[in-house]
């Protein structure tokens, strides 16, 4: 199954994909956060790039409680599922950019191009998670947290 993952921020979006056999996690393209245009363009993506489910991080806390900021990532979620009729999965988003700047890290990007390729990396960073779950411990692929 051909996921597509969202990073959701207030100015950014974070993309990533995953393979055919839901084994590969990859970052794809951060785009500006513009509403409705957003929402359009992503719907557009989602056709062109075979996607059949969509996954968007959540903000949570340490203590796993949604922080101010996922009532947003929720709608805006909601929003592209309904506009393109793809199950939707929100995943728990906490130290995901931490973990995606340390992956940059580690791979040797600089910092002037680890801040242009952040979102995406946490976008790739939340999809894994979600993979990692479904081969783990079988997750369904419609779930609504």
């Amino acid at each position: 199954m051909r996921w597509l993952s969202l990073d959701h921020g207030t100015k950014k979006i974070g993309l990533a994909f995953s393979d055919e056999l839901e084994i590969l996690a990859s970052p794809f393209e951060v785009w500006p956060q513009e509403g409705e245009r957003t929402l359009d363009r992503l719907a557009r993506l989602c056709r062109e790039e075979g996607v059949q489910a969509l996954c968007v991080g959540l903000p949570r806390h340490k203590d796993g409680t949604e922080s101010a900021t996922a009532p947003a990532a929720r709608a805006f979620g909601e929003a592209l599922a309904a506009r393109t009729g793809l199950p939707l999965r929100f995943v728990n988003e906490h130290l995901s950019s931490a973990e995606a700047d340390r992956l940059l890290r580690e791979r040797g990007v600089k910092p002037d191009k680890r801040k242009l390729l952040l979102d995406a990396a946490a976008a790739a960073v939340i999809l894994g998670e979600l993979l990692e779950a479904r081969r783990t411990k079988g997750l369904p692929v419609e779930r609504l947290d």
